[in-house]
């Protein structure tokens, strides 16, 4: 989740055609100004949801917003999101979002546990334990036999 002001899918400054029915932070000229603002909770969202939904087709929006959407993912240790994300995410995208993790988040690997687990892999816990194997970890995530649907199912998205 972003600060609703700052997000595309807000219903009052907002560019995309989608938007937002219950934006969650006040509005204001910019970010949140109290210094408090939502999107630090980690919670889901409408721009998450959107994401999902629109990444598998290519959408630009979506790809744009990917990281924020897999930020609030692991801020909020929402398992189910971060597994949506990967699993409607392009190919060429997957080593992307599995990089950042590796750059900013190398402790919430745990949250991809259950891909591995169904590719025969051992559960991880951080980056550091993945050497050598890295490949083998990339492959599982990139080559999930699980559908962009049932991704949608297993999430309630």
């Amino acid at each position: 989740m972003m600060c609703c002001n700052e997000c595309p899918l807000n219903p009052v400054t907002g560019y995309a055609e989608e938007r937002c029915r219950r934006p969650v932070c006040l509005q204001s000229e910019t970010r949140c100004k109290s210094g408090f603002c939502t999107s630090e909770l980690g919670g889901r969202c409408q721009l998450d949801f959107y994401v999902v939904r629109k990444l598998y087709h290519g959408d630009q929006l979506a790809e744009k917003l990917v990281f924020a959407s897999l930020k609030s993912a692991i801020l909020g240790r929402d398992r189910s999101l971060v597994l949506a994300i990967f699993q409607s995410a392009r190919e060429t995208l997957q080593p992307l979002l599995w990089r950042w993790l590796e750059v900013y988040e190398p402790r919430s690997l745990w949250l991809l546990n259950p891909v591995f687990s169904s590719a025969g892999l051992s559960p991880l816990d951080t980056f550091n334990e993945l050497e050598p194997r890295r490949e083998k970890y990339l492959k599982a995530i990139m080559h999930n036999p699980c559908t962009v649907r049932q991704a949608r199912t297993i999430c309630g998205l």
